[in-house]
């Protein structure tokens, strides 16, 4: 069976995109830290707690949202991430990026951490905006060694289509 092409994104600019970060009070901080840090110009930034939900009668047009979710336990993150970019898909443009980054409960992101996270979240960009599969960013091996890193500190990054 052929596979149908997949729609893939325009190359995204983080200094004009808007941008939308999704999440736990909690891990909203460091995720805002690291999209200034990655290059997002923070007026065209939009921070959104699972929390409190954006009224549902405001409508945008962001490229890319980055969702993170705790998971306490043996509670599936993957669904939470899915309720949440439900949530904020108002606020989406209709192909917008959406990666996802869950954190165990017992996981606290420090710093160094942090700058990894930033570093896989940006791969996952530009995975998501390649011009085609066969064209997507080289994975160093430094990276690979971050990416081990991350999940073994509990942390996963994968990218959703809704």
């Amino acid at each position: 069976m052929a596979r149908s092409p997949r729609q893939r994104h325009e190359p995204i600019d983080l200094r004009s995109a808007s941008v939308v970060l999704a999440g736990t009070q909690e891990l909203l901080p460091a995720l805002r830290a690291s999209a200034v840090r990655a290059g997002v110009d923070a007026a065209r930034m939009r921070v959104v707690e699972t929390d409190d939900p954006p009224d549902p009668t405001e409508r945008g047009d962001a490229e890319l949202a980055v969702i993170a979710i705790r998971r306490p336990g043996d509670d599936p993150a993957f669904h939470r991430a899915n309720e949440v970019a439900e949530l904020i898909a108002p606020l989406l443009a209709a192909n917008a990026v959406r990666v996802v980054v869950t954190v165990s409960g017992a996981t606290r992101l420090a710093p160094r951490l942090e700058r990894t996270l930033t570093s896989e979240v940006l791969h996952q960009i530009g995975e998501a905006s390649a011009p085609s599969g066969f064209r997507r960013p080289f994975r160093s091996l430094r990276m690979r060694l971050g990416l081990a890193g991350l999940r073994a500190s509990g942390v996963r990054v994968f990218r959703i289509a809704v």
